[in-house]
């Protein structure tokens, strides 16, 4: 498969490569992008013609793709993406950044709540679930277009833009008016027609992708390249661990998928510790390794009280929790040549990753007495 890459696109130019390329092959994809259009298409081995004059040196630029991905391809792109949200905040640059909330969105209270105390201890974007698809049609399903609602309330009073998931193609207007970044979960991460629909939406918003559970990697970087075919560039992957056999912990959480991913893409990585683990307790030992692995950010579920959490209470990190996560993840990023939101009012209590996750328990004693 080959790229041809046209920067400043005029319609004239773009029909004669569209031209030139039909002589030659079989045009398989027109993408129109900011400032740029990507013509997809297959051709005869050896191909080398140059492509037809007058074009400025530096306007075209073909490039073979030896991946059935090509758009996320690392060799579509010279420098790795970055995905801005809200124009300020970037997402694949030296910033680490951090997502948080509940999993579900609750009361207005609460989730107002949540999202003021993330922001002070350093969160970039406040997370949670208006539509929540279960196992079991019977488990709480979210309060949906309120749930909306109170998520962009919450924002608004935090100053924190919002991420929330979208489930069907006809959803993806209602949902993006709304909230600032779009989530594909895990289940709808292969759904191709939602893909398309949020590829082909005009604002071109933000996409959190999530990778399906038992979907490899190639897999993954095609069902992004349905989101990049539409025209949409801004795409950020999202890892939350993947079928496994442990029986201690929800999911699994593949590290070596991280570098393996910035070898296969120039799109940016994010890791869900909180559903790969499902226990809050190895949260911030996965998400200290995302770190150092060479992942771009977090999105990590905080509740204030998660014994009474409707959706996932157990994997959801107590404010304090939070707040030691994110002194950590402050000390450790300048040796990644990483930056991490926030302020450290109180530096920590005991050694600087001591309540990541690595020590063992106390010791029970044992009822039993030995001679």
């Amino acid at each position: 498969m080959h790229l041809l890459k046209l920067s400043d696109p005029r319609e004239e130019d773009v029909e004669r490569l569209l031209d030139w390329v039909r002589a030659r092959g079989e045009v398989r994809k027109r993408v129109d992008m900011p400032g740029e259009c990507a013509i997809v298409f297959e051709c005869d081995p050896g191909f080398e013609d140059p492509p037809p004059p007058p074009f400025p040196a530096g306007r075209v630029e073909i490039l073979e793709v030896g991946t059935p991905y090509v758009l996320a391809a690392r060799a579509a792109r010279e420098a790795r993406s970055r995905v801005p949200i809200r124009g300020e905040l970037v997402v694949g640059g030296s910033e680490f950044v951090v997502m948080a909330g509940p999993c579900a969105v609750e009361s207005k209270e609460r989730v107002v709540r949540i999202a003021v105390a993330v922001r002070r201890l350093g969160a970039r974007v406040l997370r949670g679930g208006a539509f929540k698809p279960r196992t079991s049609p019977y488990s709480f399903q979210g309060l949906k277009m309120e749930g909306l609602r109170r998520l962009g309330h919450a924002g608004r009073k935090s100053g924190l833009p919002v991420v929330s998931e979208v489930l069907a193609p006809e959803m993806v207007e209602a949902v993006a008016s709304r909230v600032d970044v779009l989530q594909v979960g895990m289940r709808n991460g292969l759904n191709y027609p939602l893909l398309e629909a949020i590829g082909r939406h005009p604002a071109r918003p933000p996409v959190l992708l999530k990778r399906g559970i038992g979907c490899g990697l190639d897999e993954f970087l095609c069902a992004a390249d349905y989101i990049l075919a539409g025209g949409n560039p801004n795409v950020m992957l999202c890892l939350r661990g993947n079928t496994g056999f442990s029986k201690y912990s929800r999911a699994t959480l593949d590290l070596a998928d991280i570098p393996l991913l910035r070898r296969m893409t120039h799109l940016p990585i994010i890791v869900d510790p909180s559903h790969a683990a499902g226990r809050r307790d190895i949260i911030p030992s996965m998400a200290a390794a995302a770190l150092v692995a060479g992942a771009d950010g977090l999105l990590v579920e905080v509740h204030d009280r998660p014994e009474e959490a409707l959706v996932d209470g157990p994997q959801a990190l107590t404010l304090e929790a939070f707040g030691g996560l994110m002194r950590r993840l402050r000390a450790l990023a300048p040796a990644m040549d990483r930056e991490v939101a926030g302020e450290d009012l109180e530096g920590p209590s005991r050694g600087a990753f001591a309540d990541l996750g690595l020590e063992a328990p106390p010791l029970r004693p044992s009822r039993f007495r030995t001679a």
